[in-house]
């Protein structure tokens, strides 16, 4: 039987721009090379790759009363995600975030909407019961969900799922304290370097797995070209991105959370699901935009395949 996941928080409309040359500065204008508004938001393309990928995913978080909020519940039932804990909430906007790319380097303007109004009572405990992992992105996003998300983790684990949580980036750089009151109920901590930096007051990425790990946690630390590096049951462990052509890294760190979930709860060593999510990452950067969440579980398993053969990831 496919493992259960709740996933709660962000799903928001992305308009990404392309091609660009550079990241414009103040007062500057470049060209894009392509747009595209695509559903996105940290927690929604998680729950869509984890879906593809043949887990049973259930999502809660709010959507505003308009056509984007429509859009992003269509895009998440059409990766065959389960919509009925989304919350249409009038008294807001669907949450809206423009992406600058240049394919190696992008940059954010968000407008949060009701991507940040998610609330503790959204989600239920018949949600929580009927799933066997929780998974929470954008935690710096959730501005009304935060200071409860001790107690939804909490109230998790006692019905005995396991945890994951992803960041994201803090946009008022305070980094606030309050997260490491929901870290001793998290099984997975999902940052990218310059989060997990940020947050423990480090300077790489192995000073950040020192402070961050602890009480059987598994941390993971994505670093972009680099790979990832994690760390679990005292062992440190470091993985170089697979080499592929680089054209878009939009939507490559929550891609990567999907594949590493997929193999956490498939019961996978540390190693393996590291693997995984490496190549879940490489398909995603491969590709621009909402292409780059992976079609299902046999291109991931093609792709590892041919690495194989080539001689990669031996």
């Amino acid at each position: 039987m496919a493992k259960r996941v709740l996933a709660v928080g962000d799903v928001n409309l992305d308009l990404l721009f392309t091609g660009l040359e550079s990241i414009p500065g103040a007062e500057q204008e470049v060209l894009a090379g392509g747009l595209e508004a695509v559903v996105g938001g940290q927690t929604g393309t998680v729950a869509r790759a984890l879906s593809r990928l043949g887990l049973a995913v259930s999502f809660a978080g709010r959507v505003g009363d308009d056509e984007h909020g429509q859009a992003a519940v269509r895009a998440l039932r059409e990766a065959g995600v389960d919509v009925s804990g989304v919350i249409v909430d009038p008294a807001f906007a669907t949450g809206t975030t423009a992406v600058l790319s240049t394919g190696r380097q992008r940059c954010y303007v968000t407008f949060p909407g009701a991507a940040a109004r998610a609330r503790r009572s959204d989600v239920t405990g018949e949600q929580l019961s009927g799933a066997d992992h929780l998974h929470v992105g954008s935690y710096y996003l959730q501005e009304a969900l935060r200071p409860d998300m001790p107690d939804l983790f909490r109230e998790a684990r006692r019905k005995g799922l396991t945890t994951s949580l992803d960041p994201g980036w803090d946009p008022s750089r305070r980094w606030g304290a309050d997260i490491r009151e929901v870290l001793p109920f998290v099984d997975v901590f999902l940052p990218n370097q310059a989060e997990a930096a940020s947050i423990t007051g480090t300077d790489t990425p192995e000073q950040a797995l020192q402070a961050l790990a602890g009480a059987g946690r598994t941390v993971v630390v994505k670093t972009g070209a680099s790979g990832c590096v994690a760390a679990a049951g005292g062992r440190v462990r470091r993985l170089p991105a697979f080499p592929v052509r680089v054209v878009d890294v939009t939507s490559a760190g929550d891609v990567f959370d999907a594949g590493f979930l997929y193999g956490f709860l498939q019961g996978w060593g540390l190693a393996e699901s590291m693997r995984f999510a490496a190549a879940c990452g490489a398909i995603a950067v491969s590709r621009p935009g909402s292409a780059g969440v992976m079609t299902g579980l046999e291109e991931v398993q093609a792709f590892l395949a041919a690495t194989v053969e080539e001689g990669e990831g031996q």
